[in-house]
C-alpha cells in the first residue's frame, strides 16, 4: 500500500486530512460528493470552487493532493480546467465527476492527462476511484525519485572523479616497479604492502576469466604506439568480494616511442553497474507493457469490435424477420445475447487498458443464480460446438450476489480453453457446487496435460497453454489473466491441477459476498 494510501484510505486515524479541490457549480452534488468521503470515513478537507477565477487561485501554490472537477460548469469546461490544472500542478491527479461523458470524450480526457472519471449517477465509484488515483500518483512520484535518485548518484560519480578518490597507480615500465596511493586500501581494503609492487600481484586478482584479456590487452597497448588503456573486470578485495573496476591508464613515452611509464586509475564502478542493471530492468519492463498495451488495442478495436458488430446486426436482423421461424427465433436470440454480453466485455476491457491495468477490473455485484448462469453458458457452448459432448452437474444452493457478465466471463473462458485443448471425444465436465460461504465452479476435460514448468506462470499475460498439434489458436494469452483479476475482484481465488492420467482441472472459489444460504443436498445432472 503507497504512502498516501496509508495516509488516508485506511481505518487507522489519518495524520492529516485528504486536501481535496472541487470545481462544482451545484451545492448539492458537493454536498453528495463529501457525504461518500464521510461514509467511507476519511478524514476530507474539500475547498469548493464554481468558476473559472477561483479555480485559478485555488490552484496557486498547488496546496492538494488531489482534483474533482464537474465536465460541465457556466463559462468553463471540463477541458480548459484540465489544462489548468495540469499547467499549474502537473503532479496532482485530476478526476472527472461528472453527469454525463460519452466513451470517446472520455477516452480523449484520458488522452490529455485526466486520470480518471466517475460518473455522479455513480458516486459508489468515487473513493475507490481516488484511492487508485492516489495510487497512480504515488508511482509516478516514485519513479521521479528513483530518475532523481540515479541523477544524482551520477552526479557523484562525476565529483568523485574530480576529486580523485580513484585508487591511483604508477607503473615503471624499465624498472617493473608499481606504486599504489593510499586510497587503495579505502576502495579495496588492501595496503599497498599487501597488494605488492610487481604488476603480477594485481594480475593475480582479476577474475580468471577476464584475466588473460585484460593482461593481453594491456601488454598490447604498450606495445603499440597508443597512449591511453581502459579495461573493466572483476577485482578481488582483501573481503573476498569481487568487485567491478573501470580501470585507465595513460602511457608516458619517449621521443622515439619507447614506453616508459604508465598512470592510470581503477575506480570501484559496481554500484554504477547495479544502478545500470536495474534501469536497463525498468526500461525492458515498461517496453514490454508498452507492447502488450498497444497489441490488446488492436485487437480489440480492429480484430473484434468489427466482426462482433457484424454478428450483433446479423442476429438483430433475423428477430425481426416476419418469417423467421420458432426455432430460428431461439438461435437469433442466444446470437444475439452471447454477442452483447461479448460486447460489453469488449467495452469494460478497453476501459480497463486505458486505465493502465494498474486498478484491477471494476465489478458490479447483483444477486446471481451460479446454477442457472453456468446453464447458459454450457448451453452456449452447446450451439457453438455441436459435435462435442458436455456435461452439467449442479450441487447445493448458489445463490449469492456476483457481476453476472464478469462471471459469465471467467466460465465462458476456462470452458472455452477446455473445448479446445481437450481431447477430441471425450466429454468435457462442468460443476457447480454451493457450500455453506462460497460456490465453486470446476471445469474438467482429458487431453495432453499442461506443461509443468507453464503452471505457476498460466494465469500472467501473453501467456500460452500450448496448442494440439494441426490445431490453430490466434489467442494472444490474456484470457486466464483476466479470469484471475475477475476473481480475485470478487474476493476468490482460481487453481489449476493438470496431469496425463486426471486431465485438466480448474477450480473457482467465489465468496457468496452477502445473502449467504445454507447448502441444500439436491443435485441436478444435465446432458
Amino acid at each position: 500500500m503507497s504512502e498516501l494510501e496509508r495516509t488516508f484510505l485506511v481505518d487507522a486515524p489519518p495524520s492529516r486530512p485528504l486536501s481535496l479541490l472541487l470545481l462544482e457549480d451545484s451545492v448539492l452534488d458537493a454536498q453528495l460528493i463529501s457525504a461518500r468521503f464521510e461514509e467511507a470515513g476519511l478524514d476530507v478537507r474539500l475547498v469548493r470552487v464554481d468558476n473559472q477565477a477561483g479555480f485559478t487561485r485555488a490552484l496557486e501554490g498547488c496546496p492538494f493532493d488531489l482534483i474533482l472537477s464537474d465536465y460541465n460548469v457556466p463559462g468553463f469546461d471540463g477541458l480548459a480546467a484540465l489544462s489548468a490544472a495540469r499547467s499549474a500542478c502537473p503532479d496532482t491527479p485530476f478526476v472527472f465527476v461528472s453527469g454525463a461523458l460519452g466513451e470517446e470524450r472520455a477516452i480523449e480526457l484520458l488522452k490529455r492527462g485526466a486520470t480518471d472519471y466517475v460518473l455522479k449517477d455513480r458516486l459508489d465509484r468515487l473513493v475507490p476511484c481516488v484511492s487508485r488515483a492516489l495510487r497512480e500518483a504515488e508511482g509516478e512520484l516514485r519513479r521521479k525519485r528513483a530518475e532523481e535518485a540515479l541523477r544524482k548518484s551520477e552526479e557523484r560519480y562525476s565529483l568523485a572523479i574530480r576529486a580523485t578518490f580513484d585508487t591511483i597507480w604508477d607503473w615503471d615500465l624499465e624498472t617493473d616497479f608499481l606504486h599504489w596511493n593510499d586510497t587503495l586500501q579505502q576502495v579495496f581494503g588492501y595496503t599497498p604492502e599487501q597488494l605488492g609492487s610487481h604488476p603480477d600481484r594485481w594480475a593475480e586478482r582479476v577474475h580468471p576469466e577476464e584475466r588473460e584479456q585484460v593482461v593481453q590487452g594491456l601488454r598490447g597497448a604498450i606495445g603499440s604506439s597508443v597512449e591511453h588503456w581502459m579495461a573493466e573486470y572483476r577485482f578481488l578485495c582483501a573481503d573476498g568480494v569481487w568487485r567491478h573496476v573501470l580501470d585507465r591508464g595513460y602511457i608516458v613515452r619517449e621521443s622515439d616511442g619507447r614506453p616508459v611509464r604508465m598512470v592510470g586509475a581503477m575506480q570501484d564502478i559496481s554500484e554504477r553497474k547495479r544502478t545500470e542493471e536495474e534501469r536497463q530492468r525498468l526500461l525492458q519492463e515498461a517496453h514490454r507493457r508498452a507492447e502488450f498495451e498497444q497489441q490488446l488495442m488492436g485487437i480489440v478495436s480492429h480484430d473484434l469490435r468489427n466482426p462482433l458488430s457484424a454478428i450483433l446486426m446479423a442476429g438483430t436482423l433475423l428477430l425481426r424477420h416476419q418469417d423467421t421461424q420458432p426455432w430460428q427465433a431461439r438461435t437469433a436470440s442466444r446470437i444475439v445475447s452471447s454477442a452483447e454480453r461479448a460486447h460489453r466485455m469488449i467495452r469494460d476491457l478497453l476501459d480497463f487498458t486505458q486505465a493502465r491495468l494498474g486498478g484491477g477490473i471494476p465489478v458490479s455485484p447483483a444477486p446471481l443464480d451460479l446454477h442457472e448462469l453456468a446453464a447458459q453458458v454450457v448451453e452456449e457452448a452447446r450451439t457453438a460446438h455441436p459435435g462435442r459432448e458436455l456435461l452439467l452437474f449442479r450441487t447445493g444452493d448458489a445463490q449469492g450476489r456476483w457481476d453476472a457478465d464478469r462471471i459469465a466471463q471467467v466460465l465462458s473462458n476456462i470452458l472455452g480453453n477446455a473445448l479446445r485443448h481437450g481431447l477430441e471425444g471425450t466429454p468435457v465436465r462442468v460443476e457447480t457446487e454451493g457450500t455453506e460461504a462460497q460456490v465453486l465452479m470446476r471445469v474438467h476435460n482429458q487431453g495432453e496435460p499442461i506443461p509443468p514448468d507453464l503452471l505457476p506462470h498460466l494465469f500472467e499475460p501473453l501467456t500460452r497453454g500450448g496448442t494440439r498439434p494441426g490445431h490453430s489458436d490466434r489467442s494472444i494469452g490474456l484470457g486466464l489473466y483476466i479470469v484471475r483479476q475477475i476473481v480475485l475482484a470478487h474476493g476468490g481465488s482460481v487453481e489449476v491441477h493438470s496431469t496425463a492420467d486426471e486431465g485438466t482441472l480448474f477450480t473457482v472459489r467465489l465468496p457468496r459476498l452477502a445473502d449467504a444460504r445454507p447448502a441444500s443436498t439436491d443435485e441436478e445432472r444435465s446432458t
